[in-house]
């Protein structure tokens, strides 16, 4: 089923329009109220992300035109759509690429930043720290409707879009970014929370140029070091130049360089693959990967060991190994993973986000 909703807007309307600061109040980001009849991820009604869903995929197109800057709304609208993707079990893998020709998400709406900082006091780093610890706190019950309406607005916006990145790294959908143009800045930080990256041969550009301007990353600094390692992350921010794809590639940046025209269906193709993978374990499996760096041996190996009694109890998982037993039968006893890989490898000897009642019974022939 294919299912598109409009950007909720005409292109010459300022990005973000139609969504007033009450919206912000909203924990979460106020998923109901934004959710199409349908209410699927793909109704969402967004005013900077075109959503688009085929069968298990649903590619967001990020549309800020002419420039693609990231704006507090286009923050809220992803907000909302990782929430959606969450609980909508009919999505398997997001697709987001940039809708303009040759843009993805350039990097933060500077001019805006500015604006809203001119006439600031300086703040010391503990008086920083103290405003985002109390924001934080009242984050989740009715006290952040207080904090959504008051000076320490833009402070709430970094503490939502920092639950956003989280729920990226948990989610049980596979994100992928399909960078069609320069992606920088506050772009690029929100990208490398997903699960992968890959990069036009042309148009394509990563940069980090916040400290040209004296600014630190806000949300993704951490985890860049965790996919090119502290020194390249720091030649990168003091370079503040950005880089080509070959150089993204090299650095650990991205994970594949395609051609340019090749890359949406490239990028669909692996997204259906990863799509048919059950939810539930590659949830689990991006926990594991992901909050590695931040726990202790035993707390991780303990994870590990949880998800992977979850996974094989469920009837999926179930399903799926008598399936392999079944095959197996005609190859000799020789692993089917080397003797017929392509119905695994492809995520197509069985559908694992189906109800259990539809996979395939507990005996009989195995497939020709």
């Amino acid at each position: 089923m294919d299912r598109t909703v409009p950007p909720g807007r005409e292109h010459g309307e300022e990005p973000g329009g139609g969504h007033g600061e009450e919206h912000g109040g909203e924990p979460g980001g106020g998923q109901a109220g934004h959710r199409a009849a349908d209410g699927g991820a793909a109704g969402l009604e967004l005013s900077t992300l075109r959503l688009e869903q085929s069968g298990r995929v649903l590619t967001a197109w990020v549309d800020a035109p002419p420039f693609n800057y990231m704006t507090l709304p286009m923050q809220r609208d992803f907000i909302r759509l990782a929430e959606a993707v969450e609980h909508d079990v009919s999505v398997g893998a997001v697709v987001v690429t940039g809708a303009p020709p040759g843009r993805f998400i350039t990097h933060f709406d500077i001019a805006q930043m500015s604006s809203q900082m001119d006439g600031a006091p300086e703040i010391s780093h503990a008086t920083a720290r103290n405003l985002y610890r109390s924001v934080r706190a009242m984050t989740g019950w009715a006290g952040e409707r207080v904090v959504a309406r008051s000076s320490l607005r833009g402070l709430l916006a970094v503490a939502r879009f920092h639950d956003m990145a989280r729920r990226l790294m948990h989610s049980p959908a596979v994100w992928i970014a399909a960078v069609n143009g320069p992606c920088g800045g506050g772009g690029l930080e929100m990208s490398v929370f997903f699960d992968m990256r890959v990069s036009a041969d042309r148009d394509a550009c990563f940069g980090l140029p916040e400290l040209s301007l004296g600014l630190n990353t806000a949300l993704g600094g951490q985890r860049l070091v965790q996919l090119v390692g502290p020194s390249r992350a720091l030649e990168m921010m003091l370079e503040a130049r950005f880089h080509t794809p070959r150089e993204a590639l090299e650095l650990g940046l991205v994970n594949r360089v395609v051609p340019a025209g090749e890359l949406l269906d490239t990028v669909r193709r692996m997204a259906e693959r990863y799509a048919r993978r059950p939810r539930r374990a590659v949830a689990l499996q991006k926990r594991i990967l992901n909050d590695a760096p931040y726990l202790s041996a035993r707390a991780s190996l303990a994870q590990e060991a949880v998800a992977a009694l979850t996974s094989m109890s469920s009837p999926a998982t179930r399903a799926a190994m008598r399936q392999w037993v079944r095959t197996q039968e005609d190859t000799g006893g020789d692993s089917v993973f080397l003797t017929r890989p392509e119905p695994w490898t492809e995520g197509t000897a069985l559908d694992m986000n189906a109800p259990e009642s539809t996979n395939a019974p507990e005996s009989g022939p195995a497939p020709r």
